[in-house]
């Protein structure tokens, strides 16, 4: 109830100091000026009918770790940007490709706000900078409606559609709806709706790339997907019942126990138990490996590679990290081509390295160029700083340091 009253002595400060009455009437000023769309409205993920801003010259704002930056991103506005969730500028960078693509790190304390929220102390920060756009994540909406709608009473706010760790394409594997609509609904907003159809187009292509690199097999390898992060980096005991990357190229999930979960943590003998060919593993848990479980993991790998029989041996790989702040669907599409070598042979490893720099580019154009070997220098250096050597892409082997501890060396 008290943030309710003070949210609105906020809007009734921001309507007389003249700073709503002002935008509403350049928001349906001349539509042919900057944004040719202007003036017309546009339907988001609640339901709500939105007018199109005149022009974004007073800055974007995004609300929510889980996607409104993410995908803005995609129509190259980090000189619009002016606020932003703390997380994007603190939080270290891992799978966020965005991040490498844009240095949103840079922003100062007063362009950001706390992660997932809509207090009204944040609410009185975001009306004095009167912006053009404000794009909320749906469960920020949900859990703020109030604050939300008062912002809204002002300034154009859209929300967009829920991520999903389980969806990305449909059955014919183009896109998904969810992911389209909320394409479509920023380019409106920001006006470049051809930018929209365009960045549509490549991942739908890219997808279709995908899916021809796989081969029928009369034999699947029984893959086990380790460190998974959600939530923050995770032991090697942790695995996703659905990954996404695997789904895209048909692989065989090791794990196949409860599927109504976004995350399973294991234990160290259930883990040994699984019928695996090959384990791929998310470079962010280098930072868990010391724990007891991550040991363990660890320690029955190196028995069963080190013994007498080399049928028994299991690969290990370092894949791209698919999750951090939600699911990165550009990484998952990298992941997807690095899976495809691995289980196929279709692709040569210096043409998945190809592939994944154009996918960063059907996302953030030439700011893409150097994701790719960005984030492998951020890996080299988290894995470093953890006494690991976990390159990405690279095939890795568990080295005995004593009788009680191990690492993972490259191979």
């Amino acid at each position: 109830m008290g943030n309710k009253v003070i949210a609105v002595a906020i809007v009734a400060i921001l309507v007389i100091s003249g700073v709503g009455i002002a935008f509403v009437l350049d928001l349906v000023g001349d539509s042919n000026k900057d944004n040719p769309l202007a003036g017309e409205t546009r339907i988001d993920a609640m339901g709500r009918e939105v007018i199109i801003p005149k022009n974004l010259d007073n800055g974007i704002v995004t609300i929510g770790s889980g996607g409104p930056l993410r995908f803005l991103s995609i129509f190259d506005m980090y000189d619009k940007v002016i606020e932003v969730d703390q997380g994007d500028v603190t939080d270290l960078k891992h799978g966020r490709a965005y991040s490498y693509a844009y240095p949103y790190d840079e922003f100062t304390p007063d362009r950001y706000h706390p992660d997932n929220a809509l207090e009204a102390e944040t609410v009185e920060q975001i009306g004095k900078k009167g912006p053009s756009l404000i794009i909320v994540q749906s469960t920020v909406y949900e859990n703020y409606k109030d604050n939300c709608d008062i912002l809204a009473k002002s300034f154009p706010l859209i929300v967009i559609w829920p991520q999903s760790l389980h969806e990305l394409w449909k059955d014919d594997h183009t896109l998904s709806d969810w992911y389209v609509n909320t394409v479509k609904l920023i380019g409106d907003m920001v006006g470049k709706p051809e930018r929209a159809d365009e960045h549509i187009a490549d991942v739908n292509a890219i997808l279709a790339d995908i899916r021809s690199l796989v081969n029928v097999t009369p034999e699947k390898k029984s893959v086990f997907v380790a460190g998974l992060t959600i939530r923050g980096s995770n032991e090697l005991t942790t695995t996703f019942p659905t990954y996404l990357p695997l789904d895209l190229v048909d692989g065989k999930n090791a794990y196949d126990g409860n599927q109504n979960v976004d995350r399973v943590d294991m234990d160290p003998e259930e883990v040994a138990e699984l019928d695996i060919d090959m384990i791929v593993i998310d470079p962010s848990s280098s930072d868990k490996l010391d724990t007891v479980n991550s040991q363990m993991v660890m320690k029955w790998l190196y028995d069963i590679n080190n013994d007498d029989d080399p049928g028994n041996d299991i690969p290990i790989f370092i894949t791209m990290p698919m999750v951090w702040d939600m699911a990165n669907y550009d990484c998952v599409l990298a992941g997807a081509y690095y899976l495809a070598h691995r289980l196929y042979g279709t692709l040569t490893l210096d043409e998945v390295e190809k592939r994944i720099v154009e996918v960063f580019e059907a996302y953030y154009g030439d700011a893409g160029t150097e994701v790719f070997d960005s984030m492998k220098e951020f890996f080299d250096e988290k894995s470093d700083n953890n006494e690991q050597e976990m390159p990405l892409l690279g095939e890795v082997k568990v080295d005995k340091i004593d009788d009680s501890r191990y690492r993972f060396v490259a191979a």
